[in-house]
């Protein structure tokens, strides 16, 4: 009998999983199931090309000629409403049943919103389709004054967007950029760079209320907007795991290192999954288009019993103005080690952990990143002195 592998959500990490099950050589049914009614898309072209090239055009993964010549079927713009694990069955919002041998779970997260500014009467935004970003673009485009709630990478990516038109002000809860996923030094660079191009922030303050335009902050000073973007982080979906007798937890769903779930035939991948780091030395979501891809693969891997890829260490980057960023692992670890100097504008931080290389963020010098990944993935130890010296090359340290 023909195996069927019903994918739920069809954004980066559920195409991939569909596209990696043809490459391992799966010849039975793969149904793709996306809410969005548009072909797949990959989500960092939202906030990169498509905010800041005014000609830019949503680049899909692939042609709807190339799903069908893949004998790959998709179910767009139909969420799943309801799931029978016993029977193995999941229910479309129009009404259809789809039987399945193997779920995968690529539901992603969603926006968390920020109910302190339901008050307003000029637009609030979040990114994170492209709706959003088609949007954003649009009120850019007319200038003006623009409040952005969160000073991660989200928000700095539209910040630098934004900055060439708009006079833009971002709202961060905590001391400095991006606490949670950077180095200070990272951090203290990414404000000057801003800083440089006219963007105003605000440390240690959070909506309280709003009226109108004006958004009132936890010291009581108010900010006038005629555009709230608001980039304070993800949720995990619900709804989807209880159907399928899956523990929601409060980090999404968990899964082992084959990307499989506590339910039978049941996996997950990408932004939805709680899986345990290594470089961080915990479990975790790990929200990366890197990620997507590798658990896709993985997952693949695990249907159809193949060798399993090897695990990299987690990767992100940004481009913000002409600045290029990454980071690998565990950026921040027990302490810190600087190379180079920041004021070059091309320098890195190295994480370590006993010793021991969990992470590192690059500023314009994407070759130590390269070095970095390795070091991490293979949780190499190196003398503090010999990362301090640029002149020293990390790749050396790196196994043969």
């Amino acid at each position: 009998m023909t195996e069927r592998v019903v994918v739920v959500g069809a954004g980066q990490a559920g195409a991939r999983v569909a596209l990696e099950l043809r490459s391992a050589g799966f010849s039975g049914s793969v149904v793709l199931v996306g809410a969005e009614p548009h072909l797949p898309y990959e989500r960092p072209q939202l906030s990169k090309e498509m905010l800041t090239d005014p000609a830019w055009s949503t680049r899909f993964m692939k042609a709807q000629g190339d799903w069908s010549a893949a004998e790959i079927d998709l179910r767009l713009g139909s969420p799943v409403v309801d799931a029978d694990p016993n029977a193995r069955v999941v229910a479309l919002a129009g009404g259809e049943e789809l039987s399945y041998d193997h779920l995968v779970l690529a539901t992603g997260t969603s926006a968390r919103q920020c109910d302190q500014l339901a008050g307003l009467t000029v637009p609030i935004h979040v990114l994170r389709t492209i709706e959003d970003a088609a949007a954003i673009r649009e009120r850019m485009a007319m200038g003006g004054k623009i409040l952005i709630v969160g000073g991660g990478i989200i928000g700095l990516e539209v910040a630098a967007a934004a900055a060439g038109t708009c006079d833009v002000t971002v709202v961060e809860a905590g001391s400095r950029l991006f606490e949670r996923g950077l180095p200070a030094e990272a951090s203290e660079h990414l404000e000057r760079l801003h800083a440089g191009n006219g963007v105003r922030f605000r440390y240690d303050v959070r909506p309280v209320s709003a009226s109108g335009c004006d958004t009132t902050l936890s010291d009581g000073s108010v900010e006038s907007a005629d555009l709230v973007v608001v980039g304070i982080g993800v949720e995990p979906p619900r709804g989807i795991a209880a159907m399928i007798g899956l523990p929601e937890g409060a980090q999404g769903l968990r899964v082992d290192d084959r990307a499989v779930t506590e339910s039978s035939g049941v996996l997950a991948v990408g932004d939805a999954t709680e899986q345990f780091s290594r470089c961080h030395n915990r479990w975790m979501r790990i929200e990366t288009w890197a990620n997507a891809n590798q658990q896709a693969a993985i997952a693949a891997a695990s249907i159809t019993g193949t060798a399993q890829p090897a695990k990299a260490a987690p990767w992100f980057w940004s481009d913000q103005y002409s600045m290029n960023i990454q980071v690998a692992g565990d950026s921040i670890g027990e302490e810190t080690v600087l190379r180079g100097d920041p004021a070059s504008g091309r320098f890195a931080v190295i994480a370590l952990r006993g010793g021991e290389i969990v992470g590192g963020t690059t500023i314009n010098v994407p070759k130590d990143m390269a070095a970095i990944r390795k070091l991490v993935g293979n949780g190499i130890r190196l003398e503090r002195a010999a990362i301090e010296d640029p002149a020293y090359k990390l790749r050396q340290a790196i196994p043969a």
